[in-house]
């Protein structure tokens, strides 16, 4: 079979699927020699879109997939959830046979009821008034981050990050403390980890192989399975306890997880069963999205001292001495830091490819897609067909410099360039859209500016590129892979201060 040209099948009558442009491959493997690495699979299939454009085919994992990489079809697909499209049914079985079923997982009906428990669990009130976990949890990173800066030594910062992200989703999500950020890493995190790793490569290997025998990474998966279950189940069986001792919790949960058990009061149509499965969802959630996209921003902030500088500004505005946002109402005043977040989550998506299935017989960009057939959505090729590949953080900010008069001075952040065309929100798709967006936008963006101010505002940052050049590495997320850096003290932006003046609690024996 000749391999087919871009742009071949015209726009006239709806082509099959096999009529569609796509890569060459050969028999039985399809395409599958030319996505490995698997970790890199995200970067060939980007390439092949440049090629053949926003809708093509290629055979991997025993199927034909087609990718599809027109936003305005993206969309659609996303707001046709869960009525015309769905997760791929390996997903939620990968999810389904070791019990962590969640909002994230399930479809359909189930969907539905989940959906409603856990935007009760992350409404704006149960935020709020754990606010305090968020700060906790950054006033521990300031003081890591500063015992790296005075070491001196390069070090691998997403592993901060992560234990950070961690430390906020466990007090949140159930109200302990792992402070990770201190004690270092514990086996929670380590469960956490595997577990996901592991469903990521599940959901896509072509046929469930370990039903029949284990290989060492499965009898691990497994143990950590068994662990992060029972882990949970006390957790719950604390979080009962707590309420029967105090009953108001009903009326005033303290964790999101008290939260779904005041749901479940109010409608016993919540199981025990979805309960473990969303609060492992929020748990995943939480460590993944966020600390990866942390880690991002801090990679294009050591290589944009402008954007820096900026933050750094804005962040002194806002936050003055203290070493984080006072409340929600200073968070929502770091306009620049959130417009940094948004442009690092344009370039460097933690989801850069996203695969559904028709629920039945549908048509795509002028293409008959049967019932089952594969779809990846191609989410930053879309985004960074819509701003370009610079890293420029102006484009979120409004023309007339919108957000700057909050901080009580136009200065304190760059200001935008002139003429400057707002990007198309329907391009900026990290947090999904239709009926299943994501319900914990408000949180992520919470806890990173949170982070990411104090960051900027404290710390320079200097790249060790000694082992090589950052790379994509795609898993269940995308991560920076070989990330290490070297920070140093800030003191150079007028009214600015060091950590150990602005905290005197971060004072040593030495001070």
């Amino acid at each position: 079979m000749s391999e087919p040209e871009p742009g071949q099948g015209g726009r006239g009558a709806v082509r099959e699927v096999c009529d569609l442009p796509g890569p060459r491959g050969v028999p039985l493997i399809g395409n599958g020699l030319q996505l490995l690495p698997m970790r890199r699979r995200h970067l060939r299939i980007e390439a092949w879109c440049e090629r053949y454009g926003p809708v093509f085919q290629f055979r991997a994992a025993g199927r034909r997939w087609v990718a599809l990489a027109d936003q305005g079809e993206i969309n659609e697909l996303l707001r046709d959830r869960p009525d015309r499209f769905r997760r791929l049914r390996e997903m939620e079985r990968a999810f389904e046979e070791v019990g962590f079923s969640g909002v994230f997982s399930v479809e359909g009906e189930a969907w539905k009821r989940q959906r409603s428990l856990v935007v009760r669990a992350l409404n704006a009130n149960n935020l709020h008034r754990r606010f305090d976990v968020i700060q906790t949890a950054t006033r521990r990173l300031q003081r890591r981050l500063r015992e790296q800066a005075r070491s001196g030594e390069s070090f691998a910062v997403t592993r901060l990050l992560t234990s950070f992200s961690v430390d906020v989703a466990s007090a949140l999500a159930f109200g302990h403390d792992l402070n990770t950020l201190e004690r270092g890493e514990v086996q929670l995190q380590a469960h956490i980890e595997r577990v996901s790793s592991m469903l990521s490569f599940r959901s896509l290997f072509p046929f469930a192989y370990w039903r029949l025998f284990e290989l060492p990474a499965d009898r691990a998966y497994r143990r950590s399975v068994v662990a992060l279950r029972a882990a949970i189940a006390d957790f719950i069986e604390q979080a009962r306890a707590q309420m029967r001792q105090r009953p108001q919790l009903s009326e005033a949960p303290e964790n999101l997880l008290q939260a779904m058990l005041a749901a479940q009061q109010q409608d016993n149509a919540f199981t025990d069963a979805e309960i473990v499965g969303n609060v492992y969802t929020l748990l995943l959630a939480g460590e993944d999205t966020t600390a990866h996209t942390l880690a991002w921003t801090i990679w294009f902030l050591a290589q944009r001292p402008e954007v820096h500088v900026g933050l750094a500004q804005e962040a002194e505005a806002v936050l003055g001495q203290a070493p984080f946002p006072a409340d929600h109402e200073a968070v929502s005043r770091l306009v620049y830091c959130e417009a940094v977040l948004r442009e690092s989550m344009r370039l460097k998506p933690v989801a850069t490819l996203d695969p559904y299935e028709p629920v039945s017989d549908t048509t795509l960009c002028g293409t008959r897609i049967p019932a089952g057939t594969r779809i990846v959505l191609l989410k930053r090729h879309v985004s960074r067909s819509a701003g370009g590949p610079e890293f420029d953080p102006d484009r979120w900010l409004e023309p007339d410099g919108g957000g700057a008069q909050d901080l009580g001075a136009g200065q304190d952040r760059p200001a935008p360039k002139d003429q400057r065309a707002a990007p198309d929100p329907k391009s900026f798709l990290n947090f999904g859209a239709g009926p299943r967006f994501c319900p914990g936008r408000n949180l992520a963006f919470l806890e990173a500016k949170c982070a990411l101010s104090m960051i900027a505002r404290d710390f320079q940052i200097e790249l060790d590129d000694s082992a090589g050049p950052v790379e994509e590495s795609f898993g269940f997320t995308m991560v920076p892979k070989g990330l290490r850096v070297r920070l140093t003290e800030r003191s150079t932006v007028p009214g600015a201060c060091t950590a150990r003046q602005r905290d005197p609690a971060l004072l040593d024996s030495t001070g």
